[in-house]
């Protein structure tokens, strides 16, 4: 986004030693693409969560068990398991617990579905783990 304001920016520089009329069209156009782009991107990322939200196995609950040996999710058509040395990183945000695996791949824990001991032993469990170095330590 700071590209295309830069882009922009440095456009209408060039364009000042033009007459006021191509002036105007330029930087309307640019407008014109940079809202369009803005637009078509919120778009495509709503019918792509929407797409998500009607797939079938968003209907069924997700079982969550997170112990000494990492994570491990499943449901009705799947289980997923893994190690705390498989995990980057583990962030904890204002409303959701993020356990990064990849660039690609999150698993978001809502904070909202944990007792307020469930959430201090998961943060004790974290703690150690990270002082025990294991967390992450199998990435390169």
């Amino acid at each position: 986004m700071l590209f295309l304001g830069g882009a922009m920016l440095a456009t209408i520089a060039v364009c000042l030693g033009l007459p006021l009329e191509r002036t105007g069209w330029i930087v309307g156009l640019q407008l014109i693409g940079l809202y369009g782009f803005i637009g078509l991107s919120a778009l495509a990322h709503y019918r792509v969560m929407a797409a998500a939200r009607r797939s079938p196995i968003a209907q069924k609950p997700t079982d969550w068990r997170i112990d000494d040996s990492g994570l491990a999710l499943s449901g009705a058509d799947f289980d997923t398991r893994i190690g705390w040395r498989n995990l980057v990183a583990v962030v904890e945000e204002k409303d959701r617990l993020l356990f990064a695996a990849s660039p690609n791949t999150n698993f978001i824990l809502p904070l909202r579905v944990l007792e307020t001991d469930q959430r201090q032993a998961l943060r004790v469990l974290i703690a150690d783990v990270r002082a025990r170095g294991v967390l992450g330590a199998g990435v390169d």
